[in-house]
């Protein structure tokens, strides 16, 4: 299997383990079939499974916001084992999910008898470095005039520098005023350093994300630290401190892990 597709299982395992929480902050049974009988993963996973609730939950907060101020459709590219479409109960919104063919091709039959809880949701399967996602998106009925939440969630750093900026120039054509992204990343010297996540290597990291969703014409971009976010339990919600807010010219020279936002 594809590393890349692999990595998907990990996620699901996160969301597994947090769903047989007491005080679960994601409701989530799907995540255990979603493992694909890699149940290994529930135990492999436990020593990062607080980071990948964290980023579920910064996509989940994202998704809702953007619904509560009239957007009916979320593009999820990278979208991997991605069950917001099963789980969230927001029954006028559309779901697309972008992704490789043979993530699809494992994901699909374990979910075709599940019913989703969205208006529609459809796949879009491709080479997500060298896609066509105006057409691929356009044929399977997203509308270019309506805002919309795109999600990139464990994506870019599995994408090269320029595979990157050609990805976020699809996206600032496609988004309508009103949209809204989110990702997570790192910064080039932590990638510089080597990094990979179950086999799968990681191939940039950038230093000016919010300069490159700014120039994809997003009126407003920022970047966080990724330890400037955490789960809080006991107000059962994610809290993220705005001070931890950090500009090229902090990053340049530091590892970190990074939370990218940018709206149209």
């Amino acid at each position: 299997m594809d590393p890349v597709v692999y990595t998907a299982l990990p996620i699901a395992a996160a969301r597994a383990n947090e769903n047989a929480h007491n005080d679960r902050m994601i409701v989530d049974p799907l995540a255990t079939k979603l493992l694909a009988g890699e149940n290994q993963l529930l135990t492999e996973t436990k020593g990062f499974d607080g980071h990948m609730v964290k980023r579920t939950l910064i996509g989940d907060d994202l998704v809702k916001e953007s619904h509560r101020l009239g957007t009916r459709q979320v593009v999820s590219i990278g979208a991997g084992m991605d069950s917001r479409a099963f789980r969230l109960g927001l029954v006028d919104m559309r779901f697309f999910e972008v992704d490789k063919q043979q993530l699809f091709d494992m994901k699909e039959p374990l979910v075709r008898d599940v019913p989703t809880q969205c208006l529609d949701r459809k796949i879009i399967a491709g080479d997500l470095a060298n896609m066509d996602l105006k057409n691929g998106l356009q044929k399977a009925g997203f509308n270019a005039s309506q805002p919309t939440c795109w999600l990139l969630e464990g994506l870019v750093m599995y994408l090269t520098a320029s595979e990157m900026r050609k990805l976020a120039a699809q996206i600032g054509e496609l988004a309508a005023p009103g949209s809204t992204l989110w990702h997570d990343a790192f910064s080039e010297t932590s990638v510089k350093q080597g990094m990979s996540f179950y086999g799968a290597s990681f191939k940039s990291g950038m230093d000016d994300y919010s300069d490159l969703w700014k120039h994809s014409g997003f009126r407003r971009s920022m970047m966080m630290d990724a330890g400037g976010a955490w789960v809080d339990r006991r107000e059962r919600k994610l809290q993220m401190d705005g001070r931890y807010e950090v500009s090229p010219s902090q990053l340049r020279g530091k590892p970190m892990c990074l939370l990218v936002r940018a709206d149209k």
